[in-house]
């Protein structure tokens, strides 16, 4: 009877085995093959046959990209799972949000099913993780395997098959174009993400672009994941691929039993890897613990395991044979690639790497975070619980017990703007129905309370806070270690709100705010409708030209984007008043991306000539017209290179110059305003700027020059890591510089960067508004 059981089991699933297509089936090649890549549509198409085919797989459209395309989310799991999703997902909830007494988190979590996240494709020209989710699904609806059938019987996978639609779109499309032509690894030459391009994974916390809501959504509102991986393509050289451990430093607010449970997860990849032979596993090394704002941060701070790999990429899906005599003999820290070493234990030795190798990695890498999570799904719960009951009683006891934010803060458009986004992120708003004290002084009724008291608080008090990057160093003498990606993100610096943090605890009548007011643009926007602006747009594709165009976007701001041969035709002055030119070297501008090999291991680049160059000096001419016939000519941050070197202005720079040591790899510096100047209207006295590179200004005659803003005269860092203050400290970080009949204002700071610094975005929002010399 046991045998006839087994044979009739077999023969079900030979049954649906057949039914499924494989991937090879439907798109007419495996996803992975040498010089090949799907498109999005395809991939859809895919996932719809398995949808159909399958009862393990549901498929749920839950956004719009930018432009417009549908975003998926396929819900795998067994049928009976499936069958009882909304119960699952609601137990997933109650248990992250720390809702139930003890008794009854032990019984959901004995009765729940663990919730794991598998993301795909969101940067674009990353092109394997996008590749590889069709074979991810395929394996998941169709194997039969012990490990498979135990994945599906205890674990629900989330899996988001591309996350960036739009870009893969580009990219399979560029590819296409160029394929078996001398321009096949040439560079897209815009952004893959409307107006983020690989900023796209630093939008995590301000949450400004609709993808980046959309899986927030599914995140921190709707399913709270147990485990988020975030697939990537980009290991230090000649690493195959990067797993957790993460280097230093470690954020202190990510709580310590979610950064074991990373280590955890990325030790059984490390040790799958070399089961299977499959060398080149780098950890510890690049990526650190310390960054809050990508989608594999951002959940480690709401007590989830955020796990990130890196995967090796030559480019697109064109293959490379790499010769041992190829690759370098250390890593940039040091360590040695070519022998063992604790976090670099079997070292990978050159040979054809391609699309599918990378695949490969990506499936092992998925199955043993998969496997991991079905032997502790019960587990994986009850820490979810635990991790949120203890936030709540730490928060209850203090230090902090709340942030406050007056009802009527001086910018109240930016304190909305704030708490709409800390809301998006799971944060809980209250409102007081009386007035209050709290810290020694009063509150009116209607005063807005962030309590510390809640699941998240982890997420919320980093937001809050100023950051201190610790400094590391190798070796008492040897030089800093610079942070992975920004150092400081103190949310009210950014705003430019004020917030009073209160330690001990309060008694106030309070209310959740289910529904906070609508966005509040400044008064004078609708002034800045009728000027003229263009933008400089680069064939580079340069993310801070697209964050420029967002903020102009987000305030229904009319522009024009201009491109080389627009600049170098001429007529700027009869058609614009202003002309904005993000952050972006001298020489980019002037001469664009140049052809060859950033390192001996990377691929040759050819541009195709339409897109070749930058303005050339016949643009550079072009643009000194406009300025002395009357135009006003903005630039940002590295751009001030530009004005600077060959107009010339009365102004040297300092940083770029004479100061190489200072460096602020993206952190909140104090500024002083001449609030009297027009390009200041509305701005505090004292303010914060975020610099990331930066540039600082000595006036070398002041005649046609007036300061704006200043670097505070001493303690200059508000909030990340800064080296070098002595020499910026008290120097111009904003003027405005008179050029024949025009004007350039020079920046030292992006005033938008990425959409986040909504506390400087008046500064360049008045350079519109007074764009008459």
């Amino acid at each position: 009877m046991v045998a006839r059981v087994c044979i009739w089991l077999l023969a079900a699933a030979s049954l649906v085995w057949s039914a499924v297509p494989s991937p090879r089936e439907h798109f007419g090649f495996t996803p992975g093959d040498d010089r090949k890549l799907a498109g999005y549509a395809e991939m859809v198409a895919y996932f719809r046959k398995l949808e159909a085919s399958s009862n393990r797989l549901r498929l749920v459209e839950f956004g719009r990209t930018s432009l417009g395309k549908p975003m998926y989310l396929a819900i795998i799991s067994a049928p009976e799972n499936l069958r009882q999703l909304d119960r699952y997902r609601r137990i997933s909830r109650r248990l992250a949000l720390g809702q139930p007494a003890p008794e009854e988190a032990r019984r959901l979590a004995a009765a729940g099913k663990v919730v794991v996240w598998i993301d795909s494709g969101l940067h674009s020209s990353e092109v394997a993780t996008a590749q590889h989710s069709p074979e991810l699904a395929w394996r998941m609806v169709t194997g039969e395997t012990g490990e498979i059938r135990r994945i599906r019987r205890d674990v629900i996978l989330l899996q988001v098959p591309v996350l960036n639609p739009d870009g893969l779109d580009m990219i399979v499309e560029w590819y296409r174009r160029n394929l078996d032509t001398p321009y096949e690894v040439s560079p897209l030459p815009w952004l893959y993400q409307k107006y983020a391009g690989h900023d796209n994974n630093r939008d995590w916390f301000m949450l400004n672009l609709p993808e980046t809501r959309h899986a927030t959504r599914l995140l921190f509102e709707e399913w709270f994941p147990q485990i988020v991986y975030n697939q990537h393509q980009q290991p230090a050289f000649p690493a195959r691929i990067f797993v957790p451990p993460y280097a230093e430093p470690l954020n202190p607010h990510i709580p310590a039993p979610v950064m074991e449970g990373i280590h955890q997860i990325g030790a059984a990849m490390a040790e799958r890897f070399a089961r299977e032979r499959k060398p080149g596993v780098l950890s510890y090394y690049g990526f650190d613990g310390w960054w809050n704002g990508g989608l594999r941060s951002v959940p480690a701070f709401h007590n989830m395991h955020g796990i990130l790999t890196e995967t090796a990429l030559y480019a697109y899906a064109t293959p490379h044979t790499y010769a041992e005599s190829e690759l370098p003999e250390r890593f940039a820290g040091g360590i040695p690639t070519r022998q063992p070493t604790i976090f670099y234990q079997q070292p990978w030795l050159g040979g054809k790497w391609g699309v599918r190798d990378a695949i490969d990695y990506m499936l092992t890498a998925d199955f043993v975070l998969l496997e991991l999570a079905a032997t502790r799904s019960s587990d994986f719960l009850w820490k979810a619980y635990e991790l949120a009951r203890t936030a709540i009683d730490d928060g209850r006891r203090g230090s902090p017990f709340a942030y406050i934010l007056a009802p009527a803060p001086a910018d109240r458009a930016g304190a909305i703007e704030m708490l709409r986004r800390l809301q998006l992120a799971g944060i809980t708003i209250e409102s007081t129905r009386a007035p209050f004290q709290a810290g020694g002084r009063s509150y009116p009724e209607g005063t807005w309370v962030l309590p510390a008291a809640q699941p998240f608080r982890a997420y919320l008090v980093d937001l809050m806070e100023p950051q201190k990057f610790p400094e590391l160093r190798a070796g008492a003498a040897g030089p800093p270690r610079r942070p992975y990606d920004i150092a400081g993100w103190t949310l009210p610096m950014m705003m430019g709100v004020a917030v009073d943090r209160v330690d001990a605890p309060f008694a106030a009548s309070l209310g959740a705010v289910a529904q906070l007011p609508a966005p509040e643009p400044p008064p004078y926007i609708a002034e800045l409708r009728a000027s003229c602006v263009a933008v400089y747009e680069p064939w580079t594709a340069a993310s801070d030209a697209g964050w420029t165009e967002w903020l102009l976007d987000y305030y229904r701001i009319p522009y024009t984007p201009l491109h080389n041969a627009d600049i170098r035709q001429g007529g700027l002055g009869r058609r614009f008043d202003v002309l904005l030119l993000a952050s972006q070297s001298a020489a980019s501008i002037l001469h664009g991306t140049r052809e060859g090999k950033r390192s001996p291991w990377e691929p040759h680049i050819v541009e195709r000539p339409e897109y070749a160059g930058g303005i050339g000096l016949s643009g550079l001419v072009q643009l000194e017209e406009f300025v002395r016939a009357g135009g006003t000519l903005v630039a940002l941050d590295k751009a001030t290179e530009l004005p600077i070197q060959h107009f010339p202005l009365p102004v040297r720079a300092l940083v770029s110059s004479t100061a190489p040591e200072v460096s602020a790899p993206g952190s909140l510096l104090r500024i002083v305003v001449d609030t009297d100047h027009p390009l200041a209207a509305g701005m505090p006295r004292e303010a914060f700027a975020f610099v990331e590179g930066g540039q600082a200004f000595e006036i070398t005659s002041p005649v046609e020059v007036r300061a704006v803003a200043r670097y505070a005269a001493s303690n200059v860092l508000a909030s990340g890591w800064l080296t070098g203050e002595s020499v910026i400290a008290g120097k111009s970080v904003l003027l405005e510089v008179r050029h024949g009949r025009g004007r350039v204002i020079l920046f030292g700071f992006r005033p938008q960067f990425r959409g986040q610094a909504f506390g400087t975005f008046r500064l360049l929002l008045n350079t519109l508004r007074h764009a008459e010399p």
